[in-house]
């Protein structure tokens, strides 16, 4: 299993963002798991997660990685692909930047109940802009780590994307459009 994965299709991003898919692949990240396990924690019919699992599957997230004979049935075990994917929404369509920016908004509300006072279109937009820069440094890292699978297998996936997140950060650190887009968020958002 790859420790990597980046996704770029933005209909495979899209079917990844649906809720129950969502949980799907969140609970595989741990162990391997039947259509039957997966129904009863979700509380949705067999049939339902089947054909959830089935979209994952086509869209190579989640692969039958074992099976058992049970009495005269054949038990799949389904696990992912990769321990961890990474998705970039500024590589997709307009859809997905709408569900982008909308994720952004949240954090606005979050800065105004702690008593920040600020223009909501200006930080948005600056928050929209750096968060595009870092998605586009972690797509081309991601990338680098996905094409570096063998040098990195000892270690954990939780070190892997903090390597992730910290080679962005230092990216971001040489890059000057992404300075001056700090320095503004860092004008815009004070008390």
């Amino acid at each position: 299993m790859a420790k990597v994965k980046v996704i770029t299709d933005p209909e495979v991003i899209k079917l990844m963002l649906e809720d129950t898919r969502r949980k799907i692949l969140s609970l595989l990240r741990n162990r391997e798991m039947t259509i039957s396990q997966l129904s009863e924690i979700l509380g949705k019919t067999p049939q339902t997660i089947y054909h959830h699992i089935e979209k994952l599957k086509e869209a190579g997230l989640v692969e039958v990685k074992r099976t058992e004979m049970k009495g005269n049935l054949v038990e799949k075990y389904y696990g992912r692909t990769a321990d961890a994917f990474y998705i970039n929404l500024y590589l997709g369509d307009e859809e997905l930047r709408y569900f982008a920016r909308s994720r952004l908004k949240t954090k606005l509300e979050v800065f105004k109940a702690l008593g920040y006072e600020f223009n909501d279109d200006e930080l948005l937009n600056t928050m929209d802009e750096l968060l595009k820069k870092e998605h586009e440094f972690k797509t081309e890292i991601s990338k680098e780590i996905e094409g570096n699978e063998e040098a990195l297998k000892d270690f954990s996936n939780e070190d892997i994307i903090h390597a992730i997140e910290w080679l962005a950060m230092a990216r971001m650190g040489r890059d000057e459009e992404a300075i001056e887009l700090l320095r503004k968020l860092g004008k815009i958002l004070k008390k």
